[in-house]
């Protein structure tokens, strides 16, 4: 089989993965070369061969000089299995084959086709005989495994499980049920609240990179410029907090803005002006060229640093940013010349200002007219209490829409905004089967016969009990777990019970129980004192037929008594005998 047959099977398998293009090359020759059998049809254990070894390697390269196959012949238990020769007698008959594919369902079918007709065996002995020997494994979809991983692991970064189904596909079913037996088991696996956050975060990162416009970025940062090259500024690669990955993504930019440069010079600017990238860039601009021809261009890891980000994306698109500016200042000074000419300036009702121009008013439901800059203080003011209803800031009972804060609200508080009016409305329109999630303002209706609440709020996504309200903990049941509530309980009453055991001595408090003897108890420190009523006492007097007995007939079962009489005690100042299930675990229950 041609090498780039293989290639072309390996590649779409580690796509985004560590694994480059150039250790793929050289596994496919170290298979090769290690198998001189030109036997074609030897592709798929050769393939499997091929991804083991990759999956080995990781993040390190391969090395042809030293990567051995350590003489181990992989192609042993299958010479002359896999070959395909017309001449052989018919194998299995149809019915037996499909009986070998229920035994070994993840056998290929070209392999058991082959393997049959060559050896020639009854049902029985096949059967013995592929128990026996590595045979050939189907080759699995990965996207039929990414399906099946989704349906098994619902609440995993769906990346994760796309990548693990890229392997696992080519691996025997055993790692597929171990993958998913430690999954399910340890839930150590990324899951789909870190990737939704991570997607949301890439998507407001993409503002100033992948989707980048200068109008939305001088929404975002207003006075580029004026922040951007002032000396005074403190870098945003400064201290010692700095991330050294940070660092690496912004000698990337530079080195691949700067192609015709030396690496070890651009770095040695880049230090001599402290990390400053502005400075550093600049300077650049004015060194001469070293190379006649540019470097390669540099992949470019991942950044969420968005300081990072905004200075860089400055620097890429600083001459449109300009250009913006510009444009924007010039439509400002003849609008402003038009409104004065035509009397159409307006005035804040709220801070006075008598110079707008009708693009910066805002207007309540009766049309009272205020700036952008009052409304916006105005509505973080509302949401800082927690209110979701904006009344206008004139003498006046109307509010302000919804859409006139989304001109001046930033998207995230404007959306945590909506989510929480929905809510509101959702709670007011009193739906049947309404519930809310024990950990957030998150509502929804459950389909009927769910037993969990699977919250739906990216900021929280925790599935909880309906019937406890709190954390999931299928399969066990409602009763059979304990919480903080009820550990101090159940701690409380087996307290109170250790206290009705034991004895205090009268004079130096030192606690104490018997286990045998007389009633008449003497203290380490000498005092004297009776064991069934606590009182201290000088000689025998104290026992006898007015008093208490001498000896206890049945020490065991007074102690015993003395113990429930304590929990009794507990449960009635704790209500539990108004409200029995009020305590989950009574340690009196097996006395």
């Amino acid at each position: 089989m041609e090498r780039e047959s293989y290639k072309e099977v390996l590649l779409p398998i580690f796509k985004d993965s560590a694994i480059s293009e150039n250790q793929i090359d050289e596994v496919i020759n170290i298979v090769l070369n290690s198998n001189n059998d030109p036997d074609k049809s030897k592709f798929d254990n050769n393939l499997e061969i091929m991804t083991d070894l990759l999956l080995q390697t990781g993040d390190s390269c391969v090395n042809t000089n030293t990567t051995k196959l350590n003489n181990v012949d992989y192609y042993g238990d299958l010479q002359g299995a896999v070959g395909f020769n017309q001449n052989v007698p018919r194998g299995l008959s149809e019915r037996d084959f499909n009986r070998v594919l229920n035994v070994f369902p993840d056998i290929c079918p070209q392999f058991l086709t082959t393997f049959s007709r060559e050896h020639h065996m009854n049902f029985e002995d096949l059967i013995n005989e592929l128990s026996e020997i590595d045979y050939v494994r189907r080759v699995k979809d990965p996207l039929d495994v990414w399906n099946d991983l989704k349906q098994m692991l619902p609440d995993a970064d769906p990346i994760y499980l796309r990548n693990q189904a890229r392997v696992l596909s080519v691996r025997p079913m055993e790692y597929y049920e171990e993958f998913l037996k430690n999954a399910i088991e340890k839930g150590d696996y990324p899951s789909m609240q870190d990737y939704l956050i991570k997607q949301r975060k890439l998507e407001d990162l993409s503002a100033y990179t992948k989707q980048f416009t200068a109008t939305k970025y001088l929404e975002l940062v207003p006075n580029p410029i004026e922040l951007f090259t002032n000396p005074e500024r403190k870098p945003v690669l400064s201290g010692k907090e700095i991330e050294k990955s940070d660092e690496d993504f912004a000698l990337t930019f530079l080195y691949n803005q700067f192609r015709y440069l030396r690496q070890s010079d651009i770095k040695k600017i880049f230090f001599t002006f402290k990390r400053n990238l502005t400075q550093t860039h600049h300077k650049l601009n004015f060194v001469p060229r070293a190379f006649r021809n540019p470097r390669s261009l540099i992949e470019e890891k991942e950044c969420c640093n968005v300081n990072l980000l905004q200075e860089i994306a400055f620097l890429k698109h600083e001459k449109d940013i300009r250009h913006s500016l510009k444009v924007q200042n010039e439509k400002y000074r003849n609008a402003l010349e038009q409104a004065k000419k035509f009397e159409l300036l307006q005035t804040c009702a709220c801070c006075f200002d008598d110079q707008l121009i009708p693009e910066e008013c805002l207007f309540c439901n009766n049309n009272h007219t205020f700036c952008k800059s009052c409304v916006k203080t105005g509505a973080e003011n509302v949401i800082g209490e927690g209110g979701t209803r904006f009344p206008c800031f004139a003498d006046c009972s109307s509010e302000f829409d919804y859409f006139v804060l989304k001109m001046v609200l930033d998207n995230k508080i404007f959306e945590r905004l909506c989510q929480k009016r929905q809510i509101e409305e959702i709670k007011s329109a009193n739906l049947d089967g309404l519930e809310t999630c024990p950990f957030c303002d998150f509502s929804m209706i459950p389909a009927e016969g769910d037993k969990i609440f699977k919250c739906g709020n990216i900021e929280c996504m925790k599935e909880s009990c309906r019937e406890c309200r709190h954390i999931s903990h299928v399969p066990l049941k409602c009763s059979e777990i304990e919480y903080d509530e009820d550990v101090k309980m159940r701690t409380y009453i087996e307290n109170k019970m250790s206290e009705a055991l034991l004895r205090t001595c009268w004079k130096c408090s030192r606690k104490f129980y018997k286990e045998s003897g007389c009633n008449k108890m003497t203290c380490l420190c000498g005092a004297k004192m009776c064991y069934i009523c606590g009182k201290a006492i000088t000689d025998y007097r104290h026992f006898g037929a007015s008093g208490c007995p001498l000896f206890t007939e049945n020490l065991q079962q007074f102690h015993l008594t003395r113990i429930l009489e304590g929990a009794e005690a507990a449960k009635n100042e704790l209500g539990v005998n108004e409200n029995p299930n009020k305590l989950k675990f009574d340690p009196t229950r097996n006395i």
